[in-house]
């Protein structure tokens, strides 16, 4: 008895954790992108605009867990979004900001270059394919690359802007966007059809469920975790037997889940700089097509330092005898990835 009892009990805390993949309401930005109007006081002193250094890790613990919804395509539409999102506001952002200096009559030539970049990001994940293999890929890519980005921007900013001038321009950026609005509203719709996929998939596995339920829940009469609170009681009501076979197979799928996270996030790590090199070089030729002089030797130098790091990466890989093929494909996804995109769309 204590023994069904204690399984129970594991299958509401699966249900209720990330093993049922739900996505969070809450979560209309994406956590860890970095703002344009977090800056600190600058240092009069100090002229030089400094460029920081591009982020060592591309899969921080923040990023890890925001790819875990991308195993189907509606989680890949989500965090593109968002990040989208994200990058629009900084771009509008840094636009208020070199408006506000050059009237000031500062140099922003830097700044400028630094949002041409950042466009080019934007158009890419604008042109991002949430149904494609590598889009997770795509996505640790552009999130990093994004944040590199909004940090040169920032820091660029600390070496030109006198403290006279601060509490001027934190003004002058303030508040919300309006422009974001249409964003927030289509991330919100978005993450409701992914739950309800989510919803209808836990139905399938308990074998029963109550669409009214689903429908309270996309009205807005009920929330997440009131739905998850009546799976819980449908589950209650199973025999012992049909328990054990829903707990099989919920840890089944979260230790699966779990293992295909972890070697795809393997994957983006061990040839991070590669991809990057590649998909810089696809930038450059777009920044060739603008004719920015500025922006095509950015683009350039980050090429080269890629390829030094790549280079620099095979070199430390060939000189340990210990090192290991591996066997998942090149995609970094693994075929129950690319069924799970599927499943994810229909209920």
């Amino acid at each position: 008895m204590k023994k069904i009892m204690c399984m129970t009990i594991l299958i509401m805390f699966l249900i209720s954790a990330s093993a049922a993949t739900f996505a969070d309401e809450s979560e209309n930005d994406l956590d860890g992108a970095v703002e344009y109007n977090q800056i600190s006081m600058a240092n009069e002193n100090n002229t030089n605009g400094t460029m920081v250094n591009e982020t060592e890790d591309p899969l921080d613990n923040e990023t890890e867990e925001q790819i875990e919804i991308m195993n189907y395509s509606l989680g890949s539409e989500i965090r593109l979004l968002q990040l989208e999102k994200s990058i629009t506001n900084n771009q509008l952002t840094g636009e208020m900001t070199i408006d506000f200096l050059q009237g000031l009559g500062y140099n922003t030539s830097n700044l400028e270059t630094i949002l041409d970049e950042l466009r080019l990001v934007l158009e890419e994940v604008q042109e991002a394919d949430p149904d494609a293999n590598n889009s997770v890929e795509t996505f640790v890519f552009l999130k990093n690359d994004a944040r590199n980005l909004t940090k040169q921007f920032r820091d660029e900013l600390r070496g030109i802007v006198k403290s006279s001038d601060y509490k001027q321009l934190k003004q002058q950026i303030k508040g919300n966007i309006s422009e974001l609005q249409s964003y927030n509203e289509k991330i919100k719709n978005r993450i409701k059809q992914f739950n309800r996929n989510q919803i209808y998939r836990l139905y399938g596995i308990i074998g029963k469920g109550n669409n009214s339920f689903v429908n309270q829940y996309l009205n807005g009469s009920i929330s997440l975790s009131q739905v998850k609170l009546q799976i819980n009681k449908l589950v209650n009501m199973k025999t012992n037997e049909k328990k054990k076979e829903i707990f099989s197979h919920m840890v089944r799928e979260h230790i699966q889940n779990q293992a295909n996270i972890t070697n795809l996030a393997n994957q983006i790590k061990g040839n991070f700089s590669e991809k990057k090199q590649e998909k810089l070089e696809l930038r450059l030729n777009k920044a060739n097509e603008t004719g920015n002089e500025k922006l095509i030797e950015k683009i350039q130098l980050r090429i080269q330092n890629e390829g030094k790091n790549a280079n620099n990466k095979n070199k430390d890989n060939s000189d340990n005898i210990y090192d290991s093929g591996n066997s998942s494909n090149s995609n970094g996804k693994s075929n129950s990835d690319k069924n799970g995109k599927g499943n994810g769309k229909g209920k």
